[in-house]
Order: C-alpha cells, then sequence, then structure tokens
C-alpha cells in the first residue's frame, strides 16, 4: 500500500515534473580486463581485435535520479528522519507515519467538509492537499533564487574512474554506478580505468553541475590513452550537453565521440506542457488512462479502475482544482527555482511558462540563467554540428519511438514518443504523427525511402544525424537497459573506430531495429548453465540443452525479430521451472484468487468505462445539479 500511495504521489505529481530512465541492470563484479574477446559473450562487438590503449576514456553523463545523492545536516552528517534511517532521494520522503499525520492535520478537516456538501469552500481542500503534496515532495529539494539548494543536497562526487574507485575499495559505489549504467561489457574489455561516471543532483543548479562536468571531462582526457574522451549523455544528461556544447564548445578539441541514448535535446513535452497550462484537462485521461496506466500491469490488476471510480465522488471542478493548485504551488514554491528541471522545457513551452512563474522582479537572476540555457537548447543543433565540423567528433544517437506518452499533458496522444520524451526532442528533428499512426499517403521522404522505417512511422531523413541515428520501435524510455541490444550497440560505437553510420553495419546493426526486455531471458540462460545435466533424465536434459541453445541464439541475435525472441524465452523458462520444480500450473487456491482478481478487474474496467460513456468528465453530483 505504501509503494502504490507514494506512486501515485510521486508520479502523477512529481513526474510531470520529471521523468526517469530507470536503467537497471543484471551486476556481475568483474575487475579483471579482458585480453581475448570470449566469442559467445563478446560476438556482439563488431570490432573483435580491440587494443584498449586505441580506445578514448567514456564519461557517462547518465539521466535523471541516476546519481546517488544525500541530504546533509548544516554540520555535514547525513540527515536522518525520525525512524533513524537516511532519506531517499530524490525527494527525500518522511517516514510514512509522518506524511499520514501531516496530510490528516491539514486535509481531513476540508475533505469532508466537501464530501457533504460537494463543494471545496474557500479553496481550502485544494490549497491543503497542495501544501501537503509541495512540502512532502520539494520541501527539502527547495532552491533559492540563485537556483541554489536551500538545504544541504549533495550528489556523491566521483572524480576518478571506476578503477579509482575500485583501488579505493569503493565497491558499494561501483555496483550503485553499474546498476544504472549497463556498460560492464565495455569495462571489461577496454578496462575500468576508461570508464567514467558523472554524479550530480537532478534537481540542482545546471550552470554549476556542468561546470564540473567540463572538469570532470577534462580529466578523464588527460588519463585517457588518446588523450581524448567520448561521452555518453542519457535522457536528462542530453540537456546537460546542451549546455556543456553552449558554453564550453572548446570541449571539442578533447572529445572523440558523442554518443546520445534517449536525450532530451529539446526536453519533454510532459514537462513543458504542465509548466506552462498546467495538469491535463482532458477528461479521458484524467477518468480513464492515467491510473490504469500507472498502476495496473496485468489483467488482474484494477486499482487504477478502482481510483478512476472513487474519483468521481468530488464534482469535477474540484478534481481538477485540486490538480492545478497542486502543480502551481509545486512549481511556484517548491521546485520551480530548480534550473536543471527549467533546462527540460521543450522550446516550444518555455517562454510562456517563464511568463508565468519568472516574471517578477525577485526572479530577475533566476530567469536570466533559464533564459540562457533556452539559447542553448535553440542551438543544440547548430552546436553538435559544429562539434562535428570544426572539432571532427564522430556523433551518433540512439533513440525509442511508438510508446504513448503518460496521460499527463495534453498532447499525450498526438505525437510519437517513447513514454517520457517526445521522438522529435530524441532524434534531433525526425518527422512521425502519433503512435501507430503512419505518415500520410501522400507523404514524400526527405531524403528516400531507405530513411523511412518499415512500419512507415518515422522519416529519420529530417533529423540532424540521419545517418548516425539508431531507431528502437515499441521501446519504453524507462527500460532502455532492459533492451541488450541498444547497450550492445553502443558498446560497439565505443570500441570500434570504424564503425561510422547505419551502413557501417547493416545486417548486425540495422538503422530501425525492435524494442525487447532481455532482462529474464539473460538471467535464465545464466541460471541454466549452472545446471548440472547429469542429475536430469534424458528428456529434460535434451530438452534443456535446445532451450538453452535457442534462447542463447536469440539473445545473441542483434537484429530483433520479437516472435522469435518472446518465444525462445517462454521455451527456456519452462523447462527451468519443471527442472526446479515450479509449476507452470497454478494451484488450486491461486486459480480462485487470479480468478476472482481478474473477475473484480474486468467488472470495475467494465463500470469505469461505463461511468465515463455516460458521465464523461462529470462527478456523481455533477449529475444533480443538471437538474
Amino acid at each position: 500500500m505504501k509503494k502504490s500511495v507514494l506512486k501515485v504521489m510521486s508520479i502523477i505529481l512529481a513526474l510531470t515534473i520529471v521523468f526517469s530512465t530507470s536503467f537497471v541492470y543484471i551486476y556481475a563484479e568483474n575487475s579483471t580486463q579482458q585480453t581475448a574477446i570470449d566469442e559467445e559473450k563478446y560476438g556482439f562487438l563488431t570490432n573483435k581485435n580491440i587494443n584498449p590503449d586505441e580506445i578514448s576514456n567514456a564519461v557517462v553523463i547518465p539521466g535523471v535520479f541516476q546519481s546517488k545523492v544525500r541530504l546533509y545536516n548544516d554540520d555535514g552528517t547525513i540527515a536522518l528522519n525520525a525512524e533513524g534511517k537516511e532519506y531517499e532521494a530524490p525527494f527525500f520522503l518522511d517516514d510514512t507515519n509522518s506524511i499520514v499525520k501531516l496530510a490528516l492535520k491539514k486535509c481531513l478537516v476540508p475533505l469532508l467538509l466537501t464530501l457533504i456538501t460537494q463543494i471545496d469552500w474557500g479553496g481550502n481542500l485544494a490549497d491543503n492537499v497542495a501544501d501537503v503534496l509541495g512540502e512532502t515532495l520539494g520541501g527539502k529539494v527547495k532552491c533559492d533564487s540563485n537556483g541554489d539548494f536551500i538545504r544541504n543536497v549533495k550528489a556523491d562526487y566521483y572524480d576518478g574512474s571506476i578503477a579509482d574507485l575500485r583501488a579505493q575499495g569503493r565497491t558499494d559505489d561501483i555496483k550503485f554506478i553499474y546498476d544504472q549504467i549497463p556498460l560492464q561489457e565495455y569495462a571489461d574489455v577496454c578496462g575500468e580505468d576508461h570508464l567514467y561516471y558523472f554524479s550530480y543532483e537532478s534537481l540542482g543548479n545546471i550552470n554549476k553541475i556542468v561546470d564540473k562536468l567540463y572538469t570532470l571531462i577534462q580529466k578523464a582526457a588527460e588519463n585517457s590513452p588518446t588523450g581524448k574522451v567520448n561521452i555518453i549523455p542519457i535522457s536528462q544528461g542530453g540537456t546537460l550537453a546542451n549546455d556543456l556544447l553552449d558554453r564550453y564548445p572548446q570541449v571539442g578539441e578533447v572529445v572523440d565521440k558523442i554518443i546520445y541514448i534517449v536525450p532530451a535535446l529539446d526536453g519533454t513535452v510532459l514537462l513543458g506542457e504542465i509548466y506552462e497550462k498546467g495538469f491535463i484537462d482532458d477528461d479521458e485521461a484524467l477518468y480513464s488512462e492515467i491510473f490504469p496506466q500507472l498502476l495496473d500491469g496485468d489483467e488482474t490488476s484494477w486499482t487504477g479502475s478502482l481510483i478512476n471510480i472513487v474519483l468521481r465522488i468530488l464534482p469535477n471542478k474540484v478534481v481538477n482544482s485540486i490538480l492545478d493548485k497542486a502543480v502551481d504551488t509545486l512549481i511556484e514554491d517548491y521546485i520551480g527555482n530548480s534550473t536543471c528541471l527549467w533546462a527540460l522545457l521543450p522550446q516550444a513551452n518555455y517562454k510562456g511558462a517563464a511568463d508565468k512563474y519568472l516574471s517578477g522582479p525577485e526572479d530577475a537572476v533566476l530567469r536570466k540563467q533559464a533564459d540562457r540555457f533556452h539559447e542553448a537548447q535553440v542551438n543544440s543543433f547548430a552546436n553538435i554540428q559544429r562539434q562535428i565540423d570544426e572539432y571532427g567528433a564522430k556523433v551518433y544517437n540512439i533513440v525509442d519511438y511508438n510508446s504513448i506518452l503518460y496521460p499527463i499533458c495534453d498532447s499525450w496522444k498526438s505525437m510519437n514518443a517513447d513514454g517520457i520524451i517526445q521522438l522529435s526532442s530524441t532524434s534531433m528533428g525526425a518527422t512521425s504523427v502519433a503512435v501507430d499512426v503512419p505518415l500520410p499517403d501522400d507523404y514524400v521522404p526527405a531524403k528516400g525511402e531507405k530513411y523511412i522505417d518499415k512500419y512507415k512511422l518515422v522519416d529519420a531523413g529530417t533529423g540532424l544525424l540521419p545517418d548516425s541515428t539508431f531507431y528502437f520501435h515499441n521501446q519504453n524510455h524507462e527500460k532502455t537497459a532492459q533492451n541488450d541490444i541498444i547497450l550492445k550497440l553502443a558498446v560497439s560505437l565505443l570500441t570500434d573506430n570504424e564503425f561510422l553510420s547505419i551502413d557501417s553495419y547493416p545486417d548486425k546493426y540495422p538503422q530501425f531495429n525492435e524494442g525487447r526486455f532481455s532482462r529474464g531471458i539473460a538471467n535464465n540462460i545464466a541460471a541454466a548453465k549452472q545446471i548440472d545435466t547429469s542429475k536430469l533424465s534424458q528428456a529434460d536434459a535434451k530438452e534443456l540443452e535446445e532451450a538453452l541453445k535457442g534462447a542463447q541464439a536469440a539473445y545473441n541475435d542483434t537484429v530483433c525479430d520479437t516472435n522469435e525472441f518472446k518465444s525462445a524465452d517462454a521455451r527456456l523458462d519452462r523447462i527451468l521451472k519443471k527442472i526446479n520444480g515450479v509449476s507452470t500450473e497454478p494451484s488450486v487456491s491461486d486459480k480462485i484468487s487470479d480468478s476472482l482478481n481478474a473477475g473484480l478487474a474486468s467488472f470495475l474496467k467494465m463500470l469505469s468505462g461505463l461511468l465515463f460513456n455516460i458521465l464523461g468528465g462529470k462527478g456523481f453530483s455533477d449529475i444533480f445539479r443538471l437538474f
């Protein structure tokens, strides 16, 4: 229950303000540099003769909330909550009891009054809910008028390579880093001395953060065997790269390659429209889509549909007032001074949002900073091209598409995206219409049919770098790292100086590929290899051998056939469960439970849909006001 409540609170109100890559991977500690390429493990590489002395050091610029950030007391000690535990980033929430007490204290009376009268008298309920959510989510990460944290919030900063951290015995930090960035294979074949991780505060001051980034890049270049570095901006890291290339264009003197991965180069419309226009007013999104999408993972889940129904106990006007007030309060009073967040607004939304929240004399310093970054964003394509033309950098881009945006902004259905960022932002300007909506029949490709995907959803030819941008169909932003092909592609780009474009290895890494989630099959392959087949029946041993062979082949194939991949994964999973005594048939009690859940889910979903068809965006009491 705690996790569900916090997820609703943070996703509905905080995810409207920020977004996450959620790069999670299987970590296997290995500090030994590979001197010979294991064909089965590293067969995905396009260069099998790697000489680490010819490979530039890599600096990863991770996405939002992918850094270890802590809250400190004024005396420098780590701040603890009422339960004596360290506060957890990103919002450093109080313990559950404290949050509940605050909510009851401020909201119980106005909520009861509103339920009884169906009127939010004087806006007290909206104001109090907004205060509770604002203080809970933004109270400890609030910034001052200069864009600096008021409280002592700092990221654990790593000023050396992974090898340096290992030499210092910082194994927990190394595990954290590999949990965030699945580049273990790169470290294996090139050495951990080649890998640097830039840690920063995702809600902090972008100017100071990028200054530190530039310093780390220079240090990594000094220690690089080539004298240069490869930088890997991921998600929010793309916005930091915008600022880096604008304020420090000379960084190109030490940059070999830039490999963008799902970068927010023109921010995210989720954030931009929330800042400029407030929470979505679309009734379908609010009463039908948001909560099921966030909370219901399968056909037996019913929480989201239940919330759709419960919402109607309040008038539509009250519900929207609470949401709008919560967003306004959160931005204006708590997180609106974070320049990292302002950097994530798309160009199209920036001026309207800045005029709304940064128009007073007290906002002059912050507005100047935000305006300056906005210019860096406007100039981002020109700055990238400058790195190519003037400094000779090789620039690549890896993007996801055809995953609908979270239904929390007005444009949630009207553009193609990866669930978090619109495709036009990540792809540097590719043309598309919307998820599963093909380009018009009379559409003329900008540079020929070669750059149109087989579904006719995207024209890569209008992007800044059509010949070095790779696309993954039906891939969600938050699950990018669960697609092993994306990481294999990144490692190959890092280690092969002959990998120059989409035409370099089209049979291995085509421009258009499929999304897939490979964490499960990777774990099953590892488990299968540990089984002593001499203890199995002949039939089971043979099935395991064939299933493992098929799964390994599917996993090793860097051109994804979705059906074959899923089939191979399912086959290996079945035999493993049989061998381990895990029944693939649910127990009688599980069947009854699943049947009841499925029935309840079906009923609530039907009821939610019926209510929406009849009432639209009206609350129950709104019906009586019609008569």
